[in-house]
């Protein structure tokens, strides 16, 4: 494993609609995969401007910043460390757009039960839907270090 030499600070919404999430699809590496529409802080800005910012800047929607909801890390072999917290978040306006980065391919919603079948990054699933489930107002996940290699067979 190589040494890590910094910690990237990633923020990201569970916007959520009755039984749907929204989720936007990256393609990075030759594979596509989903994520929660979110990305890394910027020097000065809160936690909830960043989660707005990202929301707004890949999906098109304005978002409302409710509760942290789960925290997680990936720390992958090459030596890059993610720290990621994850909150729930409602629509506050905008239309869908599939925001200009290179790497988006889609922003779509998703019902929720879908999750744990969709190939994510960070490999949340499972815990986003049991946060919705409880309204996320259950307790704060910690969950560790979530990193994890592609099937090869993918």
């Amino acid at each position: 494993m190589a040494p890590v030499t910094s910690i990237r600070v990633r923020v990201s919404a569970c916007l959520w609609e009755e039984d749907r999430i929204l989720l936007v699809e990256h393609h990075k590496a030759g594979r596509n995969y989903w994520l929660l529409p979110g990305g890394g802080v910027e020097v000065g800005e809160t936690l909830a401007e960043a989660v707005r910012r990202e929301v707004q800047e890949e999906t098109g929607y304005q978002a409302e910043v409710g509760r942290l909801v789960i925290v997680c890390e990936a720390i992958e072999p090459q030596g890059r460390h993610l720290l990621e917290l994850v909150f729930a978040a409602r629509g506050a306006g905008g239309s869908l757009a599939v925001g200009g980065d290179a790497r988006l391919v889609d922003a779509a919603w998703h019902p929720v039960d879908s999750l744990p079948g969709l190939d994510t990054r960070p490999d949340i699933g499972r815990e986003v839907l049991e946060c919705w489930r409880e309204g996320f107002a259950g307790p704060v996940r910690v969950l560790g270090n979530v990193w994890r290699t592609a099937p090869a067979n993918d």
